[in-house]
């Protein structure tokens, strides 16, 4: 079978049929070593093998648009698991039964069209020089979403060593996390903001009422655009505190509204006083 029919078969590019066939999956020929016409020519037994091994599964057609829990694998390939050794591994599960879809989308042609679990294609992540964990590995953007906060949170907690991002734990441009530590800090903390969104209450109100009430919170500053901080709090410790309403809340932003003022009043007459060398007196005005 000439590469282009294998392509055409499989809905991969030349360039991915030959790495996956290069990875021992489909037994080839080049043509110059065999006097076949010139480029590769594939097995067509293993081509078949490998696109019956998907279709066996019934699995529904779905709708589809990005990746969320599931995951086509056309952006998988894309996204992290690259054609020389994430999807060879994926075909080789596919085929020895370890790995099955769940569903597929017309988007996408041939095998790249079927839906696997995004935290079992995540498991293939290819790292070079590192031995994949059983969990596998999330970039930033998955851990957020696992997190339920933004990216800017993740690196926040990256630069504290809150997570961890060893220099060689990359895929291309992305940084990646073992998952089992994102999954761990997600076990043993909750974001604020989560909470908050989750009681409907104001986020920023919300965690300076922990603040100022003394509960105990991770804070972990963000260095990206200046953006201040970011907040967690044990789970353990939200199961106990008293969750203030909303009318608590606006009262305590009121009695820290009046305290400011009073103070940027001292500070004023402070001001005066040093400026003018004297004590400011009071005029009390009569009414008549």
């Amino acid at each position: 079978m000439p590469r282009a029919e294998a392509q055409r078969t499989l809905g991969l590019k030349n360039i991915t049929v030959t790495a996956v066939a290069e990875a021992g999956l489909i037994r080839y020929a080049k043509g110059s070593e065999c006097h076949f016409p010139t480029g590769y020519h594939l097995l067509r037994e293993d081509v078949i093998k490998i696109k019956d091994a998907f279709e066996k599964h019934a699995v529904p057609e779905r709708e589809y648009s990005k990746p969320g829990t599931v995951i086509a694998l056309r952006h998988a390939l894309k996204n992290y698991l690259g054609r020389n050794i994430g999807l060879p591994a994926v075909i080789r599960a596919v085929i020895d039964g370890d790995l099955a879809p769940v569903g597929h989308t017309q988007r996408f042609p041939g095998i790249t069209g079927y839906l696997f679990p995004s935290e079992m294609l995540r498991k293939y992540r290819p790292v070079p020089g590192i031995r994949v964990p059983p969990e596998g590995f999330l970039n930033y953007g998955e851990a957020a979403a696992v997190l339920g906060v933004k990216v800017r949170e993740i690196r926040g907690l990256v630069e504290q060593n809150v997570l961890r991002a060893a220099a060689e734990y990359r895929f291309g441009l992305s940084k990646l996390l073992p998952a089992a530590d994102v999954q761990r800090f997600a076990e043993l903390y909750i974001a604020t903001s989560v909470l908050a969104k989750r009681l409907r209450l104001n986020s920023v109100a919300f965690a300076r009422y922990l603040r100022e009430s003394g509960t105990p919170l991770l804070v972990v500053p963000l260095s990206d655009r200046g953006r201040g901080h970011a907040f967690f709090l044990r789970r353990d410790l939200a199961a106990q505190i008293q969750i203030p309403s909303r009318k608590m809340l606006r009262e305590h932003a009121q009695r820290r509204t009046v305290a400011a003022r009073k103070q940027r009043w001292v500070e004023h007459k402070q001001a005066r006083e040093t400026a003018l060398g004297k004590p400011i007196r009071r005029v009390r005005v009569k009414h008549r």
